[in-house]
């Protein structure tokens, strides 16, 4: 199985990170993939000293990786230093969204 769940707002990061844990449960590695895409005002929560931080590492498994839209971090000034480490940046979170889905991956926008 391979699933993209989107996030742009941070008011849902708690909504995410139930899914993903219940998601990684239901589709364990190797054989699942699951991409956290962040864009828009979400990227503030990917922030290494942002109070999501923490939630975000625990949450995280082996087989979640998280994309990071350089956009949004343009727009909001942010360097890709200031992330938490295991960010993977995307030129963009819409052009991720399509190739993803192209690719087959399940979307899911909590």
């Amino acid at each position: 199985m391979k699933i993209i769940v989107h996030i742009d707002e941070m008011a849902k990061w708690p909504m995410v990170l139930n899914n993903l844990n219940h998601l990684a449960q239901a589709y364990p590695a190797p054989n699942n993939q699951i991409e956290l895409l962040v864009n828009g005002d979400a990227v503030m929560g990917v922030k290494a000293n942002s109070k999501e931080a923490e939630k975000i590492r625990h949450a995280l498994t082996s087989q979640i990786v998280i994309a990071v839209c350089q956009n949004s971090l343009t727009q909001r000034k942010i360097t890709t230093e200031d992330l938490l480490n295991n960010s993977t940046i995307v030129a963009s979170g819409v052009v991720e969204l399509v190739e993803k889905q192209a690719l087959g991956y399940h979307y899911l926008r909590p």
